[in-house]
């Protein structure tokens, strides 16, 4: 027995969740049909198409490092601040002007690039 005007203790069990709820929210059915119904044509499609876009993915990663990450070598190449002191005028207006563009084309090529690969993909799952 407990005394009087302490609180009660609570006995807290626990109750697995349901298979259904413990993994996460469940798919349409109609996207569970599309996925039963690949045939081993579309599989490879959607293989190599995921390749493509992996490569894609990856070789636009590459230009990024190689754009946006030699600009420090870039800036350490330019006269010291002393005797030059246009140097961080330049270095800020790359920095904070220059650099957005670049990215935008970057990103811009990546897209059209992604869209062509599905485009394509879409075209031989067509096809065949």
């Amino acid at each position: 027995m407990s005394a009087p005007g302490t609180p009660r203790r609570e006995v807290v069990t626990w109750t697995p969740q349901s298979p259904r709820t413990a993994q996460g929210p469940a798919r349409p059915a109609r996207e569970i049909r599309a996925l039963e119904e690949l045939s081993a044509v579309d599989s490879a499609v959607l293989r190599a198409l995921m390749r493509r876009q992996l490569r894609l993915a990856i070789a636009t990663f590459g230009l990024l490092v190689t754009v946006i990450g030699l600009l420090p070598l870039v800036f350490t190449a330019l006269p010291a601040q002393s005797p030059w002191p246009g140097r961080a005028l330049i270095v800020w207006a790359v920095l904070g002007v220059a650099a957005y563009p670049a990215l935008v084309l970057i990103g811009r090529w990546y897209v059209v690039r992604a869209e062509r690969n599905e485009r394509d993909a879409g075209d031989l799952v067509g096809r065949a």
